[in-house]
């Protein structure tokens, strides 16, 4: 990519004016003391203007606009309109194209450059006419940095060469200055014609200031001579020597220019960082004032590149967006500029970028948003998993200690593993009528088994106590000779063994055994497992569907849930944590010889 070289000349150039300006009118008009703070300036200036006016020195009144002129950019084109005016009363062809040479001056201040050109081209036509080489020469100085900023580099390079050989020939010391300022004007021009070589000028230039003691203007050359070992690709030399030259700088400007090559070396030598502070700085500058010289755009594609590569798409394309308007002011403001200017990302890329970006950052949103749903739910999901698992373990942990302290007869339960449930409750079957078995559906929640009271008042549900005891004696038997065990066994058949009805053995256990007949049910076979387990090693090593059938569940899912439903884990969870602990049976005898010692 090639970038254009910009020295702020125009900076340079109102500096050697102001000095040359002041000079001349010092002689002509009672200047205020350097001493004063602006506004008591102001104050004397103001009182040497009405004093003039008043009394129509015409002459002094216009070097006294020229005071006001000099104070700063807030007033002055009021005043160099005076001077303009002042001028051609007193019908003085020097004094009028001097004022025009203000005037051009303000145009370019504003950035009005069209209007400074205008200004120019007058300052010089009445200058012609007073055969003052300075004067004319050195408004074809500032005539070509106009075409030159404007773009015009053939029109620059053709003034400046006859200028520069008059203005050396004029030997004093606003004739140096300006062969100076014309200097550093034709390196900029050769950076875009390539008709000279640049190391040449920039040798002649450095002479030149030496022998003249104009050693305040060696930073400008010595900047060049960076420009140049950039554009020999000798990234490091000119990285010290454009940062030798700001540090010997000693006016207030920003120096942009020299910022802007320090950015282009740097990138050149991948060290993006360092070049993305001195762009910034640019930038910066473009943000407070809505302004930045045309031949300052490449460090907004550079900063679309920084961007592009650092995967920034929201900052890419703010960059896109400023650098689209910039665009849009100077294609307005500098057609001709516009129109030769090298770009990398001209109008047409940087819209379809900007759609790019726009559609990028569009999806990105989307991918984000989901990004951020799929998050929280996984977090929800992590954590109710979590919390889920940690009351799996409490319940685990309480329900261990429950399980080790229950009281087992392992030979016997060992010898029952052998035998079918069956056989153990020959006398239910003898005493059940097939024709009235109703098959137990195991779908009723369950209620933890609370003892029941025999001394309680059995008015209270209105049976015969006599009655009450036989049957409760009976479910006592039913309990001992586990009967529960008998995958057929229903509330009918259960109340035949007992000798009473349906009803009576209902309202009982639900008295007495605070349950409900499928839950009092269902919890004799649960306890029945937990002992089995607790006291036969062997029982442990059984799948969960022959434990069911054991245990008189007519399947492993029925089963299940019910243990569930009682212990708040699952029974292969359960097994599975028993089989696995080291120390269970260690627990268990532990248990077992407090128990004995009891």
């Amino acid at each position: 990519m090639k970038k254009k070289y910009f020295l702020p000349f125009f900076q340079l150039c109102l500096m050697l004016s102001f000095f040359c300006f002041s000079v001349n009118g010092q002689q002509k008009t009672e200047k205020p003391k350097a001493s004063l703070s602006d506004d008591e300036k102001w104050k004397q200036i103001s009182l040497n203007i009405n004093n003039y006016k008043k009394t129509k020195n015409l002459k002094k009144l216009y070097y006294a606009y020229e005071d006001a002129a000099l104070m700063g950019e807030k007033k002055q084109k009021n005043y160099l309109d005076s001077l303009l005016i002042t001028a051609k009363k007193l019908n003085d062809d020097k004094l009028i194209g001097e004022a025009y040479m203000w005037l051009g001056m303000n145009g370019e201040s504003m950035e009005n450059y069209p209007a400074a050109l205008d200004n120019y081209i007058n300052a010089y036509s009445m200058l012609l006419k007073t055969n003052n080489q300075l004067a004319i020469n050195k408004s074809i100085i500032f005539l070509a940095r106009v075409k030159l900023y404007m773009g015009d580099y053939d029109g620059a390079y053709n003034l400046l060469k006859p200028a520069l050989k008059e203005l050396k020939s004029i030997e004093n010391e606003e004739a140096y200055l300006y062969y100076t300022y014309g200097q550093l004007a034709l390196i900029e021009t050769n950076w875009y014609l390539k008709r000279d070589d640049n190391s040449a000028l920039v040798k002649e230039g450095m002479d030149f200031i030496r022998k003249n003691n104009l050693s305040e203007y060696y930073p400008y050359f010595l900047a060049t001579e960076g420009v140049n070992e950039y554009y020999n690709k000798n990234y490091r030399e000119s990285i010290r020597k454009i940062t030798s030259a700001d540090k010997l700088y000693t006016d207030k400007f920003q120096h942009l220019t020299d910022k802007l090559y320090l950015a282009f070396s740097y990138w050149e030598l991948g060290e993006t960082k360092q070049a993305y502070s001195f762009l910034q700085q640019i930038d910066d500058v473009y943000d407070k004032t809505g302004k930045i010289d045309p031949k300052f755009r490449s460090a907004f594609e550079m900063l679309i590149k920084y961007y592009e590569k650092t995967g920034d798409r929201d900052k890419e394309l703010e960059y896109v967006k400023k650098l689209l308007s910039i665009d849009a002011k100077y294609e307005k403001d500098y057609k001709l500029l516009f129109s030769t200017m090298h770009k990398e990302f001209d109008n047409k890329k940087l819209i379809e970028t900007k759609a790019l970006l726009e559609n990028k950052i569009k999806k990105d949103k989307i991918i984000y948003n989901v990004s951020i749903a799929i998050g929280v739910i996984l977090i929800i999901f992590l954590i109710f998993f979590v919390y889920k698992e940690i009351e799996k373990r409490n319940k685990y942990q309480k329900l261990y200690k429950e399980f080790i302290s229950i009281k087992s007869n392992a030979t016997d339960l060992d010898e029952e593993l052998s035998a079918e449930p069956e056989e153990n409750i020959a006398s239910i079957e003898e005493a059940t009528d097939p024709s009235h078995i109703h098959t137990i559906t195991d779908t009723e929640d369950t209620e933890d088994s609370e003892a029941y009271d025999l001394d309680i008042d059995d008015n209270d549900i209105d049976i015969n106590p006599k009655l009450v005891e036989s049957i409760l004696k009976e479910l006592e038997t039913f309990e001992k000779n586990r009967g529960f065990l008998k995958k057929k066994v229903s509330l009918e058949s259960l109340s035949l063994q007992c000798g009473t009805n349906t009803a009576y053995l209902s309202k009982i256990i639900n008295h007495y055994k605070k349950q409900n007949f499928k839950t009092y049910l269902n919890d004799l076979r649960l306890n029945y497992v937990m002992n089995l387990w607790r006291g036969s090693v062997k029982s442990r090593k059984y799948s969960i569907q022959e434990i069911a059938s054991k245990a008189g569940f007519s399947n492993s899912q029925s089963f299940s849930k019910k243990f569930q439903e009682k212990f708040g884990v699952s029974p292969s969870f359960f097994l599975k944590k028993l089989n696995s602990n080291k120390e269970l049976e260690s627990d268990i005898i532990a248990v077992d010889n407090e128990l004995k010692n009891d």
